[in-house]
């Protein structure tokens, strides 16, 4: 959810849009919510009304590396308990733990659907 402070891009219906990092005049701040529409003040000065599912969180906010990081910390609990897996094998059986080869790789895939 949007709040008033929140660093927002607006994202114009448009084929071939580019990214947020190129298109500058899209970024703003919410300073007003009014029912479904954020008011946006862009860099420019200019202020407008925009639906909520127009715009997105600034990917540099903190709002929005909080989103990322939720999506993408499962995977990197699974790559590091994966690895330490592997290492505690290496450790106790003198068998290294190159991916790929030997048991330690299936500690590995068991550990970490992505292996």
């Amino acid at each position: 959810m949007f709040e008033v402070g929140d660093e927002v891009v607006y994202n114009p219906t448009m084929p071939d849009l580019p990214p947020p990092n190129r298109r500058r005049n899209d970024w703003g701040m919410c300073i007003h919510i009014n029912g479904q529409y954020a008011t946006v003040l862009f860099l420019s000065g200019y202020s407008s009304d925009i639906l909520f599912q127009g715009i997105t969180h600034h990917p540099l906010s903190p709002k929005a590396i909080r989103a990322n990081m939720r999506r993408v910390l499962p995977g990197i609990r699974g790559a590091v308990e994966g690895r330490m897996g592997a290492l505690v094998f290496s450790e106790l059986t003198g068998q290294t733990a190159q991916q790929g080869y030997g048991a330690a790789d299936v500690i590995r895939s068991f550990l970490d659907e992505r292996f």
